[in-house]
């Protein structure tokens, strides 16, 4: 554990020597119209928390091409009360990305699609109830040398419950705005969760992207359900871009 440890931090300092693109937007849910890029990978984690539980996501994901990204990953952790307290880990999720078009500033928004499919395989509260699939479109407009960016998606997801198929459209707008030197203010409101299928509300996060270059990012959220009876939450997360694998 303690050399994984190590390993962990030196790539990360040496991802923060060497410039390259990291265009992926976990934790946020309002994707970008972008890719990792051709033979580059990439690692996405996370953590998201609130009074009741604390949730690890991880994601990996690879270039085969220029405009193809190939994502899969899991989550685990764990709640402090009610039924589903307790460990608990899901995975994996599998998804393919596909760029259509590339956001440039002041140019027409970029475009690309993304699709997948959540198992329902796991341990505990967080497995899916069944098999889920979910598909949607996304769009960036990039403005000012890139120091605003605008997202909008829309989707559907569908769940196999019971051998009954349960659909709900996915929706959301976001925004990055560059505050300061390296750091962004982000926010963003959307409608359900491609990778949550019990998200079926309306729900929003705000917060900061700290990006020292082009192969990290930092992220920090607050986020809250629109609904009478809400539910907050924080994330941090971390992103590094490796250098071509092939």
């Amino acid at each position: 554990m303690k050399h994984g440890f190590t390993a962990v931090v030196l790539m990360a300092f040496v991802c923060a020597l060497t410039p390259h693109q990291a265009y992926a937007i976990r934790p946020f849910v309002t994707d970008d119209a972008r890719v990792v890029g051709r033979h580059l990978g990439q690692i996405e984690t996370w953590l998201v928390g609130s009074h009741y539980e604390t949730i690890h996501n991880v994601l990996g994901a690879v270039g085969p091409t220029d405009w193809l990204e190939i994502t899969t990953g899991f989550a685990h952790g764990g709640a402090f009360s009610g039924p589903g307290s307790g460990y608990s880990i899901t995975g994996p999720l599998f998804q393919f990305k596909a760029l259509a078009r590339e956001a440039k500033s002041g140019a027409w928004p970029g475009v690309a699609f993304a699709a997948g499919v959540l198992p329902p395989i796991g341990e505990g509260a967080l497995t899916p109830q069944g098999v889920g699939t979910f598909g949607y479109l996304m769009a960036t407009q990039a403005l000012l040398d890139d120091d605003l960016l605008l997202h909008v998606n829309v989707g559907v997801k569908t769940t196999d419950i019971k051998t009954q198929w349960l659909t709900t459209t996915t929706g959301g707008f976001g925004f990055q705005a560059r505050a300061i030197g390296n750091w962004h203010a982000v926010g963003e409101i959307y409608h359900g969760d491609p990778y949550d299928p019990l998200l079926r509300t309306g729900a929003s996060q705000i917060g900061f992207r700290y990006i020292p270059n082009e192969r990290v990012q930092f992220d920090g959220t607050l986020g809250s359900t629109l609904a009478e009876d809400s539910e907050q939450w924080w994330t941090f997360g971390v992103r590094l871009v490796s250098d071509p694998l092939w």
